[in-house]
């Protein structure tokens, strides 16, 4: 990645409600390997967040954040250490 690439450029504009978090939670990749990271927002069908390790696009995860449920998810965009991605299963904010 270019790094004088504007991070705005990287995420496109939300569709739907979205709530603002700083929440610390846990990915889980498909090999087992875990991964800590902020969820920084959510939305019923998606979430944004941050990273010590840069995310591969179209990678399955689990996403859990603190007492929720662990919920599979699909990394959908990664620019840096930020990504996105959806959800596989239905959540409820």
């Amino acid at each position: 990645m270019n790094a004088s690439r504007d991070l705005r450029s990287c995420i496109r504009p939300a569709r739907e409600p979205r709530v603002m978090l700083n929440c610390e939670g846990v990915i889980t990749e498909s090999d087992g390997c875990t991964i800590d990271v902020t969820i920084v927002d959510v939305s019923q069908t998606g979430f944004r967040l941050r990273s010590i390790t840069e995310l591969e696009i179209g990678s399955s995860v689990t996403l859990r954040m603190r007492d929720a449920r662990p919920v599979r998810a699909e990394i959908r965009w990664a620019c840096g250490h930020e990504a996105g991605g959806v959800f596989l299963d239905p959540i409820t904010l």
